[in-house]
């Protein structure tokens, strides 16, 4: 994963608190993924807008007391979600494309 690419979540998967686990899914394909809160975190900033770096940065910013591992644990969040189909990559030559230099393996 390059630093410069811009996560964007796909739109059919919904973040629910239930039972108090954070649960993020797609209703339509019955796919759930539990997420601890730094996982959310990461899952909120995925606007296709902010680059990973720029979403490491931030969490940098606001914890960091964590500042040394967050890097690594954006990275490994980012993957794990793009893995489940839940996010992709915005494609800087038409920003309303997935990106085509990564795809997710089924």
């Amino acid at each position: 994963m390059h630093p410069s690419e811009k996560p964007c979540q796909e739109p059919d998967y919904r973040l629910e608190l239930i039972d108090d686990e954070l649960l993020l899914y797609h209703p339509g394909e019955t796919k759930i993924l539990y997420c601890n809160q730094t996982a959310s975190l990461v899952w909120g900033l995925c606007d296709g807008q902010r680059t990973v770096e720029e979403i490491a940065g931030l969490l940098c910013e606001a914890f960091p007391d964590a500042a040394d591992t967050i890097p690594a644990d954006v990275e490994a969040t980012l993957e794990q979600l793009h893995q489940h189909g839940a996010i992709d990559y915005v494609d800087e030559r038409n920003p309303m494309a997935p990106s085509t230099a990564r795809k997710r393996s089924r």
